[in-house]
Protein backbone atom coordinates (compact mmCIF):
# COMPACT_ATOMS: atom_id res chain seq x y z
CA UNK A 1 0.00 0.00 0.00
CA UNK A 2 1.29 3.64 -1.24
CA UNK A 3 1.47 6.35 1.75
CA UNK A 4 0.37 9.69 1.59
CA UNK A 5 2.06 12.00 4.49
CA UNK A 6 0.81 15.64 4.73
CA UNK A 7 1.71 18.29 6.92
CA UNK A 8 0.69 21.84 7.68
CA UNK A 9 -0.94 24.35 9.98
CA UNK A 10 -4.64 24.90 10.14
CA UNK A 11 -4.75 25.11 6.24
CA UNK A 12 -3.72 21.56 6.10
CA UNK A 13 -4.98 19.82 9.51
CA UNK A 14 -7.60 16.94 9.06
CA UNK A 15 -8.73 17.11 12.98
CA UNK A 16 -11.76 18.85 12.94
CA UNK A 17 -11.76 20.15 9.29
CA UNK A 18 -12.67 17.23 6.62
CA UNK A 19 -12.52 19.89 3.61
CA UNK A 20 -9.19 21.14 3.15
CA UNK A 21 -6.43 20.14 0.96
CA UNK A 22 -4.85 16.58 2.39
CA UNK A 23 -8.30 15.38 2.29
CA UNK A 24 -9.19 16.03 -1.28
CA UNK A 25 -6.16 15.22 -1.88
CA UNK A 26 -6.58 11.71 -0.70
CA UNK A 27 -9.42 11.38 -2.23
CA UNK A 28 -8.37 11.57 -5.36
CA UNK A 29 -5.62 9.60 -4.94
CA UNK A 30 -7.42 6.23 -3.46
CA UNK A 31 -4.65 4.46 -4.12
CA UNK A 32 -2.38 6.11 -1.22
CA UNK A 33 -3.27 5.76 2.51
CA UNK A 34 -3.20 9.32 3.94
CA UNK A 35 -1.55 10.01 7.31
CA UNK A 36 -1.47 13.65 8.24
CA UNK A 37 0.65 15.48 10.34
CA UNK A 38 -0.88 18.64 10.80
CA UNK A 39 -2.10 20.60 13.26
CA UNK A 40 -3.95 24.27 13.64
CA UNK A 41 -1.42 26.86 15.26
CA UNK A 42 1.83 24.44 14.64
CA UNK A 43 4.83 26.29 13.62
CA UNK A 44 7.16 25.47 11.10
CA UNK A 45 9.55 23.98 13.11
CA UNK A 46 6.84 21.34 14.61
CA UNK A 47 6.02 20.61 10.95
CA UNK A 48 9.23 19.28 9.97
CA UNK A 49 9.15 17.66 13.34
CA UNK A 50 6.19 15.96 12.80
CA UNK A 51 6.99 15.24 9.37
CA UNK A 52 10.63 13.47 9.86
CA UNK A 53 9.32 11.14 12.17
CA UNK A 54 6.02 10.17 10.10
CA UNK A 55 8.33 9.53 7.03
CA UNK A 56 10.80 7.58 9.51
CA UNK A 57 8.19 5.52 10.70
CA UNK A 58 6.59 4.45 8.02
CA UNK A 59 9.61 3.83 6.28
CA UNK A 60 9.87 0.58 8.75
CA UNK A 61 7.33 -0.91 6.80
CA UNK A 62 6.67 0.98 3.11
CA UNK A 63 9.18 1.63 0.66
CA UNK A 64 11.15 4.94 0.04
CA UNK A 65 9.34 4.47 -3.55
CA UNK A 66 5.76 4.29 -2.28
CA UNK A 67 5.43 7.21 -0.40
CA UNK A 68 4.47 10.67 -1.45
CA UNK A 69 4.83 13.96 0.93
CA UNK A 70 3.10 17.16 0.65
CA UNK A 71 4.18 19.96 3.20
CA UNK A 72 2.40 23.63 3.42
CA UNK A 73 4.52 25.88 4.97
CA UNK A 74 2.95 27.96 7.92
CA UNK A 75 3.92 31.49 9.43
CA UNK A 76 7.74 31.88 10.22
CA UNK A 77 6.50 33.98 13.50
CA UNK A 78 5.08 30.70 15.49
CA UNK A 79 7.47 28.97 17.66
CA UNK A 80 7.83 26.48 19.67
CA UNK A 81 10.29 24.52 22.23
CA UNK A 82 10.67 21.28 24.18
CA UNK A 83 9.51 21.26 27.60
CA UNK A 84 9.15 18.11 30.34
CA UNK A 85 7.36 20.54 32.64
CA UNK A 86 3.87 21.28 32.05
CA UNK A 87 3.82 25.52 30.59
CA UNK A 88 0.80 27.52 31.97
CA UNK A 89 -1.42 28.04 28.68
CA UNK A 90 -4.92 29.44 28.09
CA UNK A 91 -7.47 27.73 25.65
CA UNK A 92 -8.12 31.07 24.47
CA UNK A 93 -5.40 31.38 22.85
CA UNK A 94 -7.05 28.99 20.13
CA UNK A 95 -4.44 26.35 20.11
CA UNK A 96 -5.82 22.80 19.16
CA UNK A 97 -3.20 21.12 21.16
CA UNK A 98 -0.69 22.69 23.34
CA UNK A 99 1.69 21.48 24.36
CA UNK A 100 1.76 18.43 21.75
CA UNK A 101 3.61 15.30 21.14
CA UNK A 102 4.21 13.04 18.27
CA UNK A 103 6.75 10.34 19.14
CA UNK A 104 4.62 7.68 20.26
CA UNK A 105 7.29 6.83 23.57
CA UNK A 106 8.11 10.93 23.92
CA UNK A 107 8.76 11.64 27.61
CA UNK A 108 8.44 15.50 27.18
CA UNK A 109 6.72 17.25 25.00
CA UNK A 110 6.68 20.38 22.60
CA UNK A 111 4.87 24.00 23.99
CA UNK A 112 3.53 26.99 21.17
CA UNK A 113 3.59 30.15 21.20
CA UNK A 114 2.01 32.52 18.90
CA UNK A 115 2.10 36.43 18.62
CA UNK A 116 -0.43 37.99 20.68
CA UNK A 117 -1.13 34.95 22.89
CA UNK A 118 -1.92 35.53 26.66
CA UNK A 119 0.37 32.42 28.39
CA UNK A 120 3.12 33.93 30.02
CA UNK A 121 5.57 31.62 27.54
CA UNK A 122 4.81 33.74 24.63
CA UNK A 123 4.57 37.23 26.27
CA UNK A 124 8.18 36.10 27.59
CA UNK A 125 9.12 34.90 23.77
CA UNK A 126 7.86 37.94 22.30
CA UNK A 127 8.86 40.25 24.15
CA UNK A 128 12.40 39.11 25.23
CA UNK A 129 13.84 36.85 22.26
CA UNK A 130 11.64 37.66 18.77
CA UNK A 131 13.38 39.43 15.90
CA UNK A 132 11.90 39.11 12.63
CA UNK A 133 15.25 37.96 10.69
CA UNK A 134 15.82 35.24 12.72
CA UNK A 135 12.02 33.87 12.54
CA UNK A 136 13.12 33.91 9.06
CA UNK A 137 16.45 31.96 9.15
CA UNK A 138 14.46 29.61 11.85
CA UNK A 139 11.36 28.75 8.73
CA UNK A 140 14.54 28.69 6.12
CA UNK A 141 16.27 25.90 8.36
CA UNK A 142 13.09 23.95 9.03
CA UNK A 143 12.79 23.59 5.25
CA UNK A 144 16.05 22.90 4.19
CA UNK A 145 15.88 20.22 7.04
CA UNK A 146 13.24 18.64 5.65
CA UNK A 147 13.98 19.05 2.17
CA UNK A 148 17.73 17.34 2.87
CA UNK A 149 16.25 14.56 4.69
CA UNK A 150 13.25 13.50 2.40
CA UNK A 151 16.32 14.07 -0.41
CA UNK A 152 18.66 11.46 1.74
CA UNK A 153 16.20 9.06 1.50
CA UNK A 154 14.80 9.04 -1.24
CA UNK A 155 11.14 10.12 -0.54
CA UNK A 156 9.09 11.76 -3.36
CA UNK A 157 7.58 15.21 -2.13
CA UNK A 158 6.14 18.61 -2.51
CA UNK A 159 5.74 21.85 -0.46
CA UNK A 160 4.12 24.97 -0.88
CA UNK A 161 3.24 27.89 1.65
CA UNK A 162 -0.48 28.62 2.95
CA UNK A 163 0.28 32.61 2.30
CA UNK A 164 2.94 34.82 0.89
CA UNK A 165 4.30 35.55 4.30
CA UNK A 166 6.26 32.19 4.83
CA UNK A 167 8.83 33.25 2.15
CA UNK A 168 8.70 36.50 1.45
CA UNK A 169 10.81 38.96 -0.53
CA UNK A 170 13.30 40.03 1.58
CA UNK A 171 14.79 36.22 2.64
CA UNK A 172 16.04 36.83 -0.90
CA UNK A 173 17.95 39.37 -0.48
CA UNK A 174 18.51 39.64 3.19
CA UNK A 175 22.10 39.21 4.01
CA UNK A 176 21.40 36.63 6.65
CA UNK A 177 19.05 34.88 5.00
CA UNK A 178 19.42 35.07 1.35
CA UNK A 179 22.44 32.41 1.25
CA UNK A 180 19.86 29.39 2.98
CA UNK A 181 17.10 30.54 0.23
CA UNK A 182 19.40 29.93 -2.26
CA UNK A 183 19.43 25.90 -1.17
CA UNK A 184 16.00 25.64 -1.45
CA UNK A 185 14.69 23.12 -4.14
CA UNK A 186 12.04 25.67 -5.66
CA UNK A 187 11.21 22.92 -7.93
CA UNK A 188 9.04 21.36 -5.36
CA UNK A 189 7.16 24.07 -4.80
CA UNK A 190 3.99 24.33 -5.84
CA UNK A 191 3.76 27.68 -8.56
CA UNK A 192 1.67 29.95 -6.39
CA UNK A 193 2.35 32.38 -3.65
CA UNK A 194 0.28 30.57 -1.23
CA UNK A 195 -3.01 29.12 -1.23
CA UNK A 196 -4.88 32.06 0.04
CA UNK A 197 -3.30 34.10 -2.34
CA UNK A 198 -4.37 31.41 -5.23
CA UNK A 199 -7.62 31.28 -3.98
CA UNK A 200 -8.05 34.81 -3.44
CA UNK A 201 -7.50 35.54 -7.02
CA UNK A 202 -8.32 32.61 -9.19
CA UNK A 203 -10.78 30.90 -7.22
CA UNK A 204 -14.54 30.81 -8.26
CA UNK A 205 -15.69 31.39 -4.81
CA UNK A 206 -15.38 33.81 -1.57
CA UNK A 207 -14.25 32.85 1.72
CA UNK A 208 -16.00 31.63 3.99
CA UNK A 209 -15.49 34.04 6.47
CA UNK A 210 -14.98 37.85 6.14
CA UNK A 211 -11.22 38.61 6.91
CA UNK A 212 -10.27 35.42 7.20
CA UNK A 213 -7.91 33.71 5.12
CA UNK A 214 -8.84 30.03 5.87
CA UNK A 215 -10.62 28.42 2.46
CA UNK A 216 -13.46 27.07 2.12
CA UNK A 217 -13.70 23.33 1.44
CA UNK A 218 -14.55 24.00 -1.87
CA UNK A 219 -11.63 26.19 -2.49
CA UNK A 220 -9.87 23.60 -0.94
CA UNK A 221 -10.94 20.92 -3.75
CA UNK A 222 -10.51 23.62 -6.46
CA UNK A 223 -6.48 23.79 -5.20
CA UNK A 224 -5.92 20.12 -4.94
CA UNK A 225 -7.57 19.73 -8.94
CA UNK A 226 -6.34 22.99 -10.58
CA UNK A 227 -2.65 23.07 -8.67
CA UNK A 228 -1.44 20.33 -6.83
CA UNK A 229 -2.88 17.56 -9.13
CA UNK A 230 -1.55 18.73 -12.44
CA UNK A 231 1.97 19.66 -10.94
CA UNK A 232 2.07 16.08 -9.41
CA UNK A 233 1.39 14.69 -13.05
CA UNK A 234 3.90 16.74 -14.21
CA UNK A 235 6.66 16.11 -12.84
CA UNK A 236 5.44 12.25 -12.84
CA UNK A 237 4.89 12.02 -9.02
CA UNK A 238 1.70 9.66 -9.40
Amino acid sequence: MKTLITGGCSFSECRSHAGTWPRHLATALSDYEHVSTAMGSQGNGLISRRAIYQVTETLKHTAAEDILVGIMWSGPDRHDYYTTTPPVVFKEDLWMENPTRFVSNGQGAWNIVSPGWRMPAAANYYVNFHDQIAQYIYTLEHILRTQWFLQSQGVKYFMSTYTGAVLPPIVKTHNDTQHLYQLINLDVFLPVTGEYEWCRDHSRLSFPMPNDPHPSVEQHQEFVDQIILPFLKERNEL
